[in-house]
């Protein structure tokens, strides 16, 4: 690859054993050609007098001496003391030192700017970048010389925990990301390469499933079916709770796009023989490509009391519950008209039952008697509406002589009082029927609907 000079200012600068010798400050370009001037940052520990402790020490100290019991009173008295305007720092110090009181030390760590030697491009193997920054791979041991480490050929073993968050940089000095681990097979270790990226994932929209739940159920209601349903703690509606129940009960979760951070593996992993050097960084003797999978969060491994108590908190549905969503999602007061309606075309016509049952069920699906006696009410209504209205015309067709026909192996007395019940819906419906099967739906739909409210 090429690049423009000012492309490389920054680029880290690894030597061949896989140590960091510096960062490129600045490209000349000179008459023999082009020097990169290095520049290393070290940090260091250096041991500086502790002000805040010499301060509280001095105060402690004058308050029974000099009944001062302020910061502000002690340096009034320091200043006096050293017969200046003000107290700074070194005033205090020299306080001390001149009252030979014993000054609190602390460490604290320094960043400092060392320059090295400049690199020449003879001494350069390889040059990339990618999206971690600008890398510079040099063909000598330089920087491990200057340390006085040994160069280890092949590359000896080493842990998972002295190589974790090495960076990895491939043999045309592309940094490619982070150790991430080590995995084991029978051809012997392989480091698994990782990198943190932005990534677009579908997340559930809590404003929407909230929205969707509390429009259908109340808060209440809620708590008390996540109870039935074996939550821990019903009443601590976390997202992750009202997700789980939701899709318990059959409802759709609603999505939305969020951009999230994330581990990416590259599935390709390195065999240890590929591995070039480990030094600061690991130097790889191919590159990897660019395909990758998101990172898999593992279980800790937990002990028997641990897994006990977690299966316990699990959500279990209730005995015989069915799988069948809009059976069991809750406050279904569209469905239970439905239901009752298409009920009660087909058995309405059994006097009293029919309608009772057709009731119950709408109410069974509307939960709450109120909503349970309107659906129950309501759909005993229609269904008996659109029953009678066909039932001429499905006796004009000869439905009495076909239930004859399919239902001989019943008495005779039996399949003519079914006859006369679709004859009597057809009769009575201008009259009394539909008023009779509504209040018996009603009736059913609020029994129903109190219980399961």
């Amino acid at each position: 690859m090429e690049f423009k000079p000012v492309e490389l200012i920054g680029a880290m600068v690894v030597d061949s054993e896989g140590y960091i010798y510096g960062r490129a400050a600045k490209i000349e370009i000179r008459p023999e050609g082009p020097a990169f001037k290095i520049i290393s940052v070290n940090t260091i520990k250096e041991s500086i007098p502790n002000i805040d402790a010499l301060t509280q020490g001095l105060l402690e100290d004058f308050k029974s001496k000099y009944s001062i019991f302020s910061i502000q009173e002690l340096y009034k008295f320091v200043a006096k003391e050293l017969k200046v305007q003000s107290v700074t720092e070194n005033d205090l110090i020299s306080y001390a030192k001149l009252k030979e009181i014993a000054i609190p030390i602390k460490e604290v760590s320094k960043d400092v700017e060392e320059e090295k030697p400049s690199i020449h491009l003879d001494d350069i193997e390889a040059m990339n970048k990618s999206e971690f920054g600008s890398c510079i791979l040099l063909k000598t041991s330089i920087e491990a010389m200057m340390r006085g480490v040994e160069p280890n050929k092949p590359v000896l073993y080493q842990d998972e925990e002295s190589l974790k968050e090495k960076l990895v940089i491939d043999n045309l000095a592309r940094i490619l990301g982070k150790v991430h681990g080590i995995v084991m097979g029978a051809d012997g270790l392989r480091v698994v390469v990782s990198k943190e990226s932005v990534v677009k994932k579908l997340v559930p929209d809590m404003v929407l499933l909230k929205k969707k739940l509390l429009s259908e159920n109340t808060r209440r209601d809620i708590i008390k079916d996540m109870g039935l349903l074996g939550f821990q703690n019903p009443e601590e509606l976390t997202d992750e709770k009202l997700v789980a129940y939701a899709k318990m009960r059959g409802y759709e979760i609603p999505s939305r796009l969020e951009s999230v951070k994330a581990i990416l593996l590259y599935k390709t992993s390195v065999p240890w023989e590929q591995l070039g050097r480990i030094g600061d960084v690991v130097l790889l003797k191919r590159t990897l490509p660019d395909i990758f999978e998101e990172e898999l969060k593992a279980e800790e491994p937990k002990s028997i009391t641990a897994r006990l108590g977690t299966s316990a908190q699990k959500p279990r549905p209730q005995i015989g519950a069915t799988s069948i969503s809009f059976l069991t999602r809750p406050g279904s007061f569209a469905l239970g008209m439905y239901l009752g309606t298409f009920l009660t075309i087909f058995i309405g016509f059994v006097p009293y039952v029919g309608a009772l049952f057709s009731g119950g069920v709408a109410g069974y699906l509307a939960r709450g008697w109120a909503r349970g006696a309107i659906a129950g009410f309501f759909s005993c209504l229609f269904g008996t509406i659109i029953l009678a209205l066909i039932s001429p015309l499905l006796l004009s067709m000869g439905l009495a002589d076909f239930l004859g026909m399919i239902l001989a192996y019943l008495p005779s007395s039996v399949v003519d009082a079914i006859k006369e019940m679709l004859y009597a819906v057809s009769s009575l419906f201008p009259y009394t029927l539909v008023l009779i099967n509504a209040s018996i739906g009603l009736v059913g739909g609020l029994i129903i609907g109190l219980i399961k409210s």
